[in-house]
């Protein structure tokens, strides 16, 4: 009934933008926890009185089981593009992170290693000579890339030693924005750290940070969350680990409600477009559907060929467009082509995600298909017959003299 090759391209093209549409949107969701941590824990100062030190990670580094990762965020402008300077210990963070040198030779105290991705964005190179500002104070710095590194999660940051980013930053001398943690036993390394008795907080994953050797309460703690949100300087909030955890949560919060609104508005507009090209489909041929009805088609038989015709048109529709769409969202990740803050969106991809959006897909073309189905319906067969007797009249057969293309 309508099995034809522009009805199948339509559905490929509503597939096509609906699969690499919504990667991107989980992706965009969840950009601030992969920078900040991903799925790696994170330790964060409690309050602005006391601050996180890097004796923390080096006490804890002591344990096999354990890579801690002191680091400092500084955020900065190279040759006009946003770029986190990352203050690290380099051995330290290229384990924790996987990341490897590519490209040059970074030295152990003083370096400065750019991820690849902020290579290609900016231009440089190593060798290459660039002045860096402060982010919140005062602070000027010649530096040159040394190395180029790629990493399993970004490669988007400038790496540099911790001291020059905490003048960048404006912390005071051995603290650090967080300390990030990566072990293979939790349990074991939550109860070791409490036996401390260093106050801290704990987040990771996007889950919802709990204080550790702080006897702070629920009270205290939305207060801190207040003042953090809305009443510390800025220079404050730049330096105070505890407010990147909470950047962290409520940032994927707030993006949370604005991307579930975006992948509702997505597949309202798959289903209008499917709809649309279902319907023209099904109404060019509503003059064979009449020579149905004439012959003693009852509606119900017509019903079950048009679905029939659907389902079958939806499956290489649907499979064709994920499959190029998760090429496209491949690309736009290996390309670096959508960013936020200077940071590559990573595409929420997994085998979950993509079957999902397969059976969403088929249920929004089916679903369109029934409702194109049953509006046609309503019309009486003898308009569909009458259209089939239009179809086939002697009026409706060009004449001999306008096929040869003769004129009076």
């Amino acid at each position: 009934m309508i099995l034809r090759k522009k009805t199948i391209l339509g559905l490929f093209l509503c597939t096509l933008v609906f699969s690499s549409s919504i990667p991107m949107l989980l992706g965009i969701q969840s950009s601030p926890n992969s920078v900040f941590g991903g799925d790696i824990i994170t330790l964060s100062q409690v309050n602005s009185t006391t601050s996180l030190n890097t004796s923390l990670a080096v006490d804890l580094n002591e344990d096999e089981t354990v890579i801690a990762s002191p680091e400092v965020f500084a955020f900065c402008m190279v040759k006009e593009e946003p770029v986190i300077a990352r203050g690290v210990i380099l051995d330290m963070y290229l384990e924790i992170d996987g990341g490897e040198i590519i490209e040059g030779e970074a030295p152990p105290t003083e370096f400065v290693v750019i991820g690849e991705k902020l290579a290609r964005r900016t231009g440089l190179e190593v060798g290459d000579k660039f002045v860096l500002t402060g982010s919140t104070r005062p602070a000027l710095y010649q530096m040159e890339v040394n190395a180029i590194y790629t990493s399993q999660t970004s490669a988007d940051d400038m790496l540099i030693p911790l001291e020059i980013a905490r003048n960048l930053a404006g912390l005071g001398k051995n603290t650090v924005s967080v300390i990030r943690v990566k072990t293979t036993n939790q349990t074991a390394f939550i109860e070791n750290l409490e036996e401390t008795e260093k106050p801290v907080i704990i987040s990771g994953g996007g889950d919802t940070s709990t204080s550790l050797n702080a006897n702070v309460s629920e009270e205290e703690k939305a207060q801190q969350t207040l003042a953090l949100k809305y009443f510390e300087p800025e220079q404050f909030k730049a330096s105070n680990g505890s407010f990147i955890s909470v950047f962290v949560q409520e940032g994927e919060n707030s993006i949370k409600i604005v991307i579930i609104t975006f992948i509702i508005l997505d597949g309202a507009l798959t289903f209008i477009g499917a709809s649309a090209i279902l319907a023209r489909a099904i109404i060019e041929r509503r003059p064979d559907i009449g020579t149905l009805f004439a012959i003693g088609a009852d509606k119900a038989h017509v019903r079950k060929l048009i679905a029939k015709d659907v389902m079958i048109i939806s499956i290489p529709a649907t499979v064709s467009g994920v499959i190029v769409g998760y090429a496209i969202v491949r690309a736009i990740e290996k390309y670096s082509l959508l960013l936020m803050f200077g940071q590559t969106i990573h595409p929420l991809i997994n085998s979950e995600v993509m079957a999902g959006i397969c059976i969403a897909t088929m249920i929004i073309f089916v679903v369109s298909g029934i409702i194109i189905n049953e509006t046609l319906m309503k019309a009486t067969p003898q308009d569909m017959m009458r259209d089939a007797d239009e179809a086939v009249s002697p009026s409706a057969i060009p004449e001999l003299e306008s096929l040869l293309g003769v004129s009076d």
